[in-house]
């Protein structure tokens, strides 16, 4: 966590690559909305996307994520 208040991301997640993004920039959690009504599967797809992710690089705990990017 990069403070001491968790941050979470919302507003159009809407894929996998979405989710990271938010996670990327600081977000310990995400919130998928509207996603579900376009697609009832998409949180699901999303969580099976981010562990794809996590073991096509090799990352083994997804707290590695939150806050990766730099300035």
């Amino acid at each position: 966590m990069t403070g001491s208040l968790p941050i979470i991301g919302m507003g159009g997640i809407m894929n996998t690559e979405d989710a990271l993004e938010f996670m990327l920039a600081g977000a310990t959690a995400v919130a998928v909305g509207t996603a579900n009504y376009v697609n009832p599967k998409a949180s699901m797809e999303i969580i099976q996307g981010i562990k794809k992710y996590l073991i096509k690089h090799k990352i083994s705990n997804i707290k590695k994520l939150v806050g990766a990017l730099k300035k």
